[in-house]
């Protein structure tokens, strides 16, 4: 089993300065002297043009874990910032790396509020802070929505504009070209294929086995895959989600050069999905979580 150690993105201020590091997402904290020296890291808008960027802001299913949120993820590229998937606990871990402001657009695979439930925050600071910036673009399956655009309806209509993910769409946003799969879930879910810079990331969001998940992992430079569990899904949701074993056959099958797990279930460790998903698949592999960065 080869597991990728994805750069997380940390300027060498432990060898430079010659002190020890002892935290690392969002900013860099460094001991001197006992007396902790916060060091904010350059914006995250200075990614190169020529690389895609992805950064892990949780991969927790279900509910957070005291030190890991729900499904987030930050995808960057020429300045172009998209927000995929703003689950529980994703808007502190987002602040840390940009402002509300600089979110360009946001995808949301589903309608469960693992998945989308800090959307509300995200609207909330784009609507009342002092920068007031556009309306925010936001696509996501028809209907998935509606509960949380109910909160704070009123106050927060003018912040964004609503796009429906149909399934076999594709889209041009900012810089990158978006193509959906509708896959198997408790409610309608939407399979993402986002590339750009001639790179390919393919998200599952949560789902069930389906032979379409290899067309859209076809060849992918990274595929962010649900692993709820590690071998074997109860079976009243065996149809509506994954195992690790799962991800990895369809990794293998796809040809993908990467495979991230996420989703694990609240409290499990990482170990039993890499070893479930190193069965089938012997390419780079890792789980994600808070503060993991991928470039492409």
């Amino acid at each position: 089993m080869r597991v990728f150690r994805p750069d997380h993105g940390l300027p060498p201020f432990s060898s430079v300065l010659g002190l020890p590091l002892i935290a690392t997402v969002g900013k860099v904290v460094v001991s001197w002297n006992g007396t902790e020296v916060a060091l904010r890291r350059q914006s995250t808008r200075s990614v190169s043009s020529r690389v895609v960027k992805l950064t892990v802001l949780g991969g927790c299913g279900a509910w957070p874990a005291a030190d890991q949120a729900c499904s987030g993820y930050l995808v960057e590229q020429e300045g172009f910032s998209v927000l995929i998937d703003p689950g529980y606990a994703t808007m502190p871990r987002l602040l840390a790396l940009a402002r509300a402001e600089e979110i360009d657009a946001v995808l949301v695979s589903h309608g469960h509020p693992d998945h989308c439930a800090d959307l509300n925050p995200l609207l909330r600071a784009r609507a009342l802070g002092e920068a007031r910036p556009p309306a925010l673009p936001v696509y996501a399956p028809p209907g998935a929505l509606d509960a949380v655009l109910r909160l704070d309806e009123r106050m927060l209509a003018d912040s964004f504009v609503l796009h429906d993910l149909a399934p076999s769409r594709e889209l041009e946003i900012g810089p990158f070209r978006l193509n959906t799969w509708a896959l198997p879930h408790h409610v309608p879910n939407a399979g993402l294929r986002l590339s750009g810079a001639g790179k390919t990331m393919a998200y599952t969001g949560d789902t069930g086995p389906a032979g379409t998940l290899v067309d859209l992992a076809r060849d992918a430079d990274l595929l962010l895959a649900e692993a709820t569990y590690p071998e074997e899904v109860p079976e009243e949701d065996a149809p509506y989600l994954s195992t690790a074993l799962q991800a990895g056959r369809t990794a293998a099958a796809a040809g993908v050069a990467r495979l991230l797990l996420t989703h694990l279930w609240p409290g499990t460790p990482p170990e039993p999905a890499l070893a479930a998903a190193a069965q089938s698949y012997s390419g780079d592999l890792a789980v994600a979580s808070r503060g993991v960065t991928v470039r492409l």
